[in-house]
Protein backbone atom coordinates (compact mmCIF):
# COMPACT_ATOMS: atom_id res chain seq x y z
CA UNK A 1 0.00 0.00 0.00
CA UNK A 2 2.73 2.38 0.68
CA UNK A 3 3.99 1.84 -3.00
CA UNK A 4 0.51 3.24 -4.21
CA UNK A 5 0.25 6.58 -5.77
CA UNK A 6 -1.99 8.64 -2.88
CA UNK A 7 -4.34 9.94 -5.32
CA UNK A 8 -5.28 6.66 -6.65
CA UNK A 9 -5.10 4.96 -2.98
CA UNK A 10 -7.43 7.99 -1.75
CA UNK A 11 -10.28 7.27 -4.49
CA UNK A 12 -10.07 3.82 -4.36
CA UNK A 13 -10.64 3.39 -0.41
CA UNK A 14 -13.23 6.01 -0.48
CA UNK A 15 -15.11 4.50 -3.18
CA UNK A 16 -14.87 1.08 -0.88
CA UNK A 17 -16.36 3.24 1.97
CA UNK A 18 -19.59 4.57 -0.24
CA UNK A 19 -20.10 1.07 -0.76
CA UNK A 20 -19.55 -0.15 2.66
CA UNK A 21 -22.15 2.81 3.52
CA UNK A 22 -24.98 1.36 0.73
CA UNK A 23 -24.78 -1.65 2.44
CA UNK A 24 -25.72 -2.60 5.91
CA UNK A 25 -24.22 -6.15 6.22
CA UNK A 26 -21.78 -6.95 9.12
CA UNK A 27 -19.76 -9.84 6.99
CA UNK A 28 -18.75 -6.84 4.64
CA UNK A 29 -17.73 -4.26 6.86
CA UNK A 30 -16.06 -6.97 9.07
CA UNK A 31 -14.19 -8.18 5.71
CA UNK A 32 -12.91 -4.57 5.14
CA UNK A 33 -11.73 -4.17 8.90
CA UNK A 34 -9.81 -7.28 9.17
CA UNK A 35 -8.27 -6.79 4.93
CA UNK A 36 -7.61 -2.95 6.44
CA UNK A 37 -5.38 -4.53 9.15
CA UNK A 38 -3.79 -6.67 7.29
CA UNK A 39 -2.62 -4.56 4.62
CA UNK A 40 -1.39 -2.52 7.50
CA UNK A 41 1.08 -5.10 8.63
CA UNK A 42 2.17 -6.09 5.40
CA UNK A 43 3.08 -2.45 5.06
CA UNK A 44 5.17 -3.09 8.20
CA UNK A 45 2.85 -0.21 10.33
CA UNK A 46 4.29 -0.52 13.90
CA UNK A 47 2.37 -2.44 15.72
CA UNK A 48 2.71 0.03 18.53
CA UNK A 49 1.19 2.82 16.43
CA UNK A 50 -1.69 0.78 15.27
CA UNK A 51 -2.75 -0.61 18.70
CA UNK A 52 -3.04 2.83 20.55
CA UNK A 53 -4.77 3.91 17.43
CA UNK A 54 -7.38 1.24 17.37
CA UNK A 55 -7.46 1.04 21.22
CA UNK A 56 -10.51 3.91 20.86
CA UNK A 57 -11.76 2.51 17.68
CA UNK A 58 -12.14 -1.00 19.14
CA UNK A 59 -13.93 0.92 22.57
CA UNK A 60 -16.00 2.61 20.40
CA UNK A 61 -17.26 -0.25 18.42
CA UNK A 62 -17.77 -2.14 21.67
CA UNK A 63 -20.52 0.32 22.99
CA UNK A 64 -22.07 0.47 19.43
CA UNK A 65 -22.68 -3.27 19.81
CA UNK A 66 -24.14 -3.32 23.01
CA UNK A 67 -26.13 0.08 22.39
CA UNK A 68 -27.46 -1.62 19.02
CA UNK A 69 -28.71 -5.18 20.85
CA UNK A 70 -29.98 -3.47 24.05
CA UNK A 71 -32.13 -0.75 22.03
CA UNK A 72 -32.80 -2.38 18.71
CA UNK A 73 -35.39 -0.72 16.54
CA UNK A 74 -39.04 -1.74 17.26
CA UNK A 75 -42.38 -0.53 16.21
CA UNK A 76 -42.34 2.21 19.42
CA UNK A 77 -39.50 4.09 17.22
CA UNK A 78 -39.67 6.57 14.17
CA UNK A 79 -38.22 4.68 11.98
CA UNK A 80 -38.89 0.58 11.03
CA UNK A 81 -36.11 -2.10 11.02
CA UNK A 82 -37.07 -2.99 7.34
CA UNK A 83 -35.76 -0.09 5.99
CA UNK A 84 -32.58 0.23 7.81
CA UNK A 85 -32.09 -3.76 6.14
CA UNK A 86 -30.46 -4.66 9.76
CA UNK A 87 -33.10 -7.54 10.41
CA UNK A 88 -35.06 -8.63 13.35
CA UNK A 89 -32.35 -9.86 15.50
CA UNK A 90 -30.95 -7.36 18.55
CA UNK A 91 -27.73 -9.38 18.09
CA UNK A 92 -27.21 -8.86 14.10
CA UNK A 93 -28.24 -4.75 14.83
CA UNK A 94 -25.35 -4.93 17.41
CA UNK A 95 -23.19 -6.24 14.80
CA UNK A 96 -23.99 -4.09 11.88
CA UNK A 97 -23.77 -0.92 13.91
CA UNK A 98 -20.16 -1.63 15.84
CA UNK A 99 -18.58 -3.13 12.38
CA UNK A 100 -19.45 0.10 10.44
CA UNK A 101 -17.38 1.46 12.79
CA UNK A 102 -14.60 -0.52 12.84
CA UNK A 103 -15.08 -0.62 8.75
CA UNK A 104 -14.52 3.04 8.17
CA UNK A 105 -11.71 3.55 10.88
CA UNK A 106 -9.80 1.04 9.44
CA UNK A 107 -10.04 2.21 5.67
CA UNK A 108 -9.41 5.41 7.33
CA UNK A 109 -6.00 4.40 9.42
CA UNK A 110 -5.13 2.14 6.39
CA UNK A 111 -4.93 5.38 4.12
CA UNK A 112 -3.73 7.60 6.77
CA UNK A 113 -0.69 5.23 8.07
CA UNK A 114 0.64 4.08 4.65
CA UNK A 115 0.89 7.20 2.91
CA UNK A 116 3.42 9.77 3.24
CA UNK A 117 2.03 13.43 3.85
CA UNK A 118 4.49 14.93 1.55
CA UNK A 119 3.76 12.51 -1.19
CA UNK A 120 0.07 12.77 -0.57
CA UNK A 121 0.01 16.88 -1.23
CA UNK A 122 2.47 16.38 -4.58
CA UNK A 123 0.15 13.59 -5.83
CA UNK A 124 -3.33 15.29 -5.38
CA UNK A 125 -1.95 18.34 -7.04
CA UNK A 126 -1.08 16.44 -9.70
CA UNK A 127 -3.99 14.46 -10.29
CA UNK A 128 -6.89 16.83 -8.71
CA UNK A 129 -5.48 19.89 -10.26
CA UNK A 130 -4.83 21.87 -7.25
CA UNK A 131 -4.08 25.16 -6.94
CA UNK A 132 -0.01 25.33 -6.98
CA UNK A 133 -0.26 28.04 -3.81
CA UNK A 134 -2.46 25.75 -2.23
CA UNK A 135 -0.28 22.44 -1.98
CA UNK A 136 2.70 24.67 -1.46
CA UNK A 137 1.21 26.36 1.38
CA UNK A 138 0.21 22.63 2.75
CA UNK A 139 3.88 21.23 2.93
CA UNK A 140 4.97 24.86 4.14
CA UNK A 141 2.45 24.17 7.11
CA UNK A 142 3.64 20.73 7.90
CA UNK A 143 7.18 22.12 7.83
CA UNK A 144 6.38 24.54 10.66
CA UNK A 145 4.74 21.89 12.72
CA UNK A 146 7.91 20.36 14.38
CA UNK A 147 9.70 23.54 14.63
CA UNK A 148 6.59 25.16 16.25
CA UNK A 149 6.61 22.19 18.74
CA UNK A 150 10.24 22.69 19.55
CA UNK A 151 9.27 26.14 20.40
CA UNK A 152 6.48 25.01 22.66
CA UNK A 153 8.95 22.60 24.38
CA UNK A 154 11.42 25.59 25.11
CA UNK A 155 9.17 27.94 26.32
CA UNK A 156 7.58 25.52 29.02
CA UNK A 157 11.23 24.35 29.80
CA UNK A 158 11.99 28.19 30.38
CA UNK A 159 9.10 28.91 32.67
CA UNK A 160 9.98 25.61 34.50
CA UNK A 161 13.44 26.71 35.34
CA UNK A 162 11.30 30.00 36.82
CA UNK A 163 9.81 28.19 39.18
CA UNK A 164 6.71 28.53 37.06
CA UNK A 165 3.90 26.47 36.97
CA UNK A 166 1.31 26.88 33.73
CA UNK A 167 -1.17 25.06 32.30
CA UNK A 168 -0.02 23.04 29.03
CA UNK A 169 -3.05 25.34 27.59
CA UNK A 170 -2.09 28.69 29.36
CA UNK A 171 -1.68 31.75 27.40
CA UNK A 172 1.98 32.66 28.92
CA UNK A 173 2.44 29.55 26.54
CA UNK A 174 0.78 30.14 23.64
CA UNK A 175 1.00 33.99 23.07
CA UNK A 176 4.69 33.54 22.32
CA UNK A 177 4.67 30.50 19.94
CA UNK A 178 1.21 32.51 18.03
CA UNK A 179 3.64 35.52 17.51
CA UNK A 180 6.56 33.42 16.23
CA UNK A 181 4.22 31.95 13.74
CA UNK A 182 3.13 34.54 12.44
CA UNK A 183 7.08 36.04 11.66
CA UNK A 184 7.50 32.18 10.56
CA UNK A 185 5.12 32.56 8.13
CA UNK A 186 6.09 36.41 7.04
CA UNK A 187 9.53 35.27 6.71
CA UNK A 188 8.47 32.17 4.68
CA UNK A 189 6.03 33.84 2.31
CA UNK A 190 9.04 36.58 1.43
CA UNK A 191 11.15 33.36 0.96
CA UNK A 192 8.71 31.45 -1.60
CA UNK A 193 7.97 34.87 -3.56
CA UNK A 194 11.81 35.28 -4.21
CA UNK A 195 11.92 32.11 -5.30
CA UNK A 196 8.77 32.59 -8.08
CA UNK A 197 5.90 30.61 -6.15
CA UNK A 198 2.94 32.58 -7.20
CA UNK A 199 -0.53 31.90 -7.85
CA UNK A 200 -0.43 32.63 -11.64
CA UNK A 201 3.02 31.43 -12.59
CA UNK A 202 3.87 27.88 -14.43
CA UNK A 203 6.28 25.86 -12.54
CA UNK A 204 7.95 22.82 -13.86
CA UNK A 205 8.32 19.40 -11.89
CA UNK A 206 11.94 18.02 -11.10
CA UNK A 207 10.71 14.91 -11.14
CA UNK A 208 7.14 13.61 -12.44
CA UNK A 209 5.42 10.72 -11.51
CA UNK A 210 3.20 8.31 -13.44
CA UNK A 211 0.50 6.03 -13.20
CA UNK A 212 1.86 2.31 -13.08
CA UNK A 213 0.09 -0.91 -13.30
CA UNK A 214 -0.46 -1.43 -9.17
CA UNK A 215 -2.21 2.22 -9.41
CA UNK A 216 -4.74 1.31 -12.28
CA UNK A 217 -5.28 -1.78 -10.53
CA UNK A 218 -6.20 -0.39 -7.31
CA UNK A 219 -8.68 2.00 -9.02
CA UNK A 220 -10.19 -0.87 -11.09
CA UNK A 221 -10.26 -2.76 -7.96
CA UNK A 222 -11.88 -0.46 -5.50
CA UNK A 223 -13.94 1.53 -8.00
CA UNK A 224 -15.43 -1.16 -10.56
CA UNK A 225 -15.01 -4.41 -9.30
CA UNK A 226 -15.73 -3.81 -5.51
CA UNK A 227 -19.25 -1.93 -6.54
CA UNK A 228 -19.78 -4.36 -9.21
CA UNK A 229 -19.84 -6.90 -6.45
CA UNK A 230 -21.97 -5.34 -4.03
CA UNK A 231 -24.54 -5.03 -6.52
CA UNK A 232 -24.65 -8.63 -7.38
CA UNK A 233 -24.59 -10.33 -3.82
CA UNK A 234 -27.49 -10.70 -2.13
Amino acid sequence: MRTLDPACKFVSLLCATFVLAARHDPVWNLAAFFLAVGWMLISRVRGKTMGLLLLPVLLTAAGMFFTGYRFSADGALPFRTETLHIGDSALWNGLTLSSRVLAYAGLGLLFALTTDRVDMVRSFQRRFRLPQVFAYGLLAAWGIFPQAAREYRRTKAAFRARGIRVAPMSPALLKPLLVKAVRWSEELSVAMESKGFSSGAERSEFARSRLRRRDWAALLCGCVLLPLAAALWK
